[in-house]
């Protein structure tokens, strides 16, 4: 008797995750954007979550289906994405309606055939089926053209109270008695339409995200029979900037099932985004008690769960197939909060800073490691190296506190980033910054006066550029004093500009020329 063949056992396995990635975008001046109109988007930056480039997109007006774009079409209701829902259809005497707000009636072209479904107030719908189809447009006159036959039974239904006596215009041609009272119909049709259509406010601001293009090694990209997509978990936070946990958000939960999300950017029919119509009403957005609008300003948190699998045949040399380091997420480097605690509670302190007759207690080595001139100052044969207390001349102590905390954190504190530094505080900065080769900060300070140049201030920012090596706002000031000299001249800061650094005027009036000859 023949032995058997052992039985050739294989296993396999496919393993199904998620990409977390999340996006807080800030918008500041948002009354200046009130208004900007329906189905107009605010726009964050791009951002890269599993190899795909999104976007979130605000629609402080709202986002009506007649103001639909090509972003794409998903299923309708507030949480779906992209929905394009179109209006009724009105076809009176063969008329289409259209999204024009401005000409809600349609009216059809030349020669073309008349239908004959009804569409008014809800009360005139009801009323009857349309009128017997009259015949095809008459021949064009001279000036409107002869009107076409049939309808007049439509009108008797639909506005039976306006069935009057309607003279045939002094130039159209003859045609059938359906003419007059079809203009009738749209006399009352059209102001009803239009009134409808700006009455309709809408009370909701929109939010969306948008997938707009793949980086490297794009992930959970699947094939199914309406294209390439890709599947994700989608959450919308408003957040409570009081701190006292009032966030609003909506997502999609997951007994709910992922949503899918077209890669085909190039199909105006493709969905490619996903959001919300009615994500707030704009009501509760600007109430002072709610705590989303503060300061002229909210913020908006996305949270996203991209579907990614791996294993099994469809998914081998896929783009799809994950890679085990995208499992690992590095947060954002936090060296700089880790140190400020130490300057703040002057743990293990061991030098003093005098300035302005104010004490500040740092740490040597970090003061040596961060500045030459930190590094010049403590380690000197002077009582200073010797004590480990030193006088900084030439700063004032606020602005020293700032620069002390840049040394720590690299960047400056709380309500001095970017826009929100003023102007006299930046260049103070940017002055003790030279003095004490602190690069980064000179050009944090430099940049920020470019942005300010006014007639008021530019003499002395150009003053502190010319003694601070700020070479880029040198020119930047030197072109505004070219173009606006007259006005330059009559400021107190272009006396004190003269007086400190008087090589600038003829810097100034080889400018002058340069643009006068440009």
């Amino acid at each position: 008797m023949a032995t058997a063949n052992p039985a050739q056992r294989t296993a396999s396995k496919t393993v199904t995750d998620t990409i977390v990635g999340e996006h807080t975008h800030t918008i500041v001046g948002y009354s200046l954007i009130k208004g900007i109109g329906d189905g107009e988007p605010i726009a964050s930056e791009r951002f890269v979550v599993g190899g795909h480039e999104w976007v979130l997109l605000f629609y402080p007006d709202g986002k009506r289906s007649s103001s639909e774009g090509p972003m794409g079409n998903g299923p309708g209701g507030d949480g779906g994405g992209h929905a394009a829902v179109a209006l009724p259809v009105a076809a009176v005497a063969g008329m289409a309606g259209r999204d024009d707000p401005l000409d809600p009636v349609g009216l059809p072209p030349p020669g073309a055939a008349p239908g004959g479904v009804a569409m008014g107030a809800p009360e005139h719908r009801a009323a009857g089926g349309g009128g017997a189809g009259g015949g095809g447009g008459g021949a064009d006159g001279p000036h409107h053209g002869a009107g076409g036959g049939g309808g007049g039974a439509l009108v008797a239904a639909a506005a039976p109270h306006h069935h009057q006596h309607h003279p045939a215009h002094p130039h159209g041609g003859g045609g059938g008695g359906g003419g007059g009272q079809h203009a009738a119909l749209m006399a009352q049709l059209g102001p009803l339409h239009r009134q409808q259509r700006r009455d309709t406010t809408n009370e909701y601001a929109a939010l969306f995200v948008a997938l707009i293009g793949e980086g490297n090694n794009p992930q959970g990209i699947v094939s199914t029979s309406e294209g390439k997509v890709v599947r994700a978990f989608h959450r919308f936070t408003l957040v409570d900037q009081t701190g006292q946990g009032r966030d609003l958000t909506k997502g999609r939960t997951r007994d709910a099932g992922a949503v899918k999300i077209s890669c085909a950017r190039q199909d105006p029919n493709a969905r490619n985004c996903h959001g919300y119509r009615k994500f707030v009403k704009r009501s509760l957005l600007e109430d002072p008690g709610k705590g989303y609008l503060v300061n002229d300003a909210l913020v908006i948190k996305y949270t996203i769960e991209l579907v990614v699998s791996s294993g099994g045949a469809l998914m081998r040399g896929g783009s799809s197939a994950r890679s085990p380091a995208d499992l690992i997420r590095v947060p954002p480097p936090s060296l700089g909060p880790d140190l400020a605690p130490l300057l703040q509670r002057a743990e293990g302190t061991d030098v003093t800073l005098l300035v302005e007759g104010e004490e500040f207690k740092a740490h040597k080595f970090l003061l040596e490691a961060r500045s030459r001139f930190f590094h010049s100052l403590l380690n000197n044969s002077m009582r200073e190296g010797r004590e480990g207390r030193a006088v900084v001349q030439d700063v004032r102590a606020p602005v020293f506190r700032a620069l002390l905390h840049f040394v720590y954190t690299d960047t400056l504190p709380e309500g001095m980033e970017d826009a929100n530094l003023e102007v006299e505080m930046a260049q103070h900065l940017l002055a003790a910054a030279d003095l004490m080769q602190l690069e980064r900060l000179r050009r944090m300070c430099e940049r920020r006066l470019c942005e300010c140049v006014d007639t008021e201030s530019v003499a002395f920012t150009l003053a502190l550029a010319d003694k601070n090596h700020a070479e880029e706002l040198k020119k930047v000031c030197l072109d505004y004093v070219g173009r606006n000299l007259g006005a330059v001249m009559k400021t107190e800061g272009y006396t004190h500009m003269v007086a400190a650094c008087p090589g600038l005027q003829a810097e100034i009036l080889a400018t002058v020329a340069a643009l006068g000859g440009a």
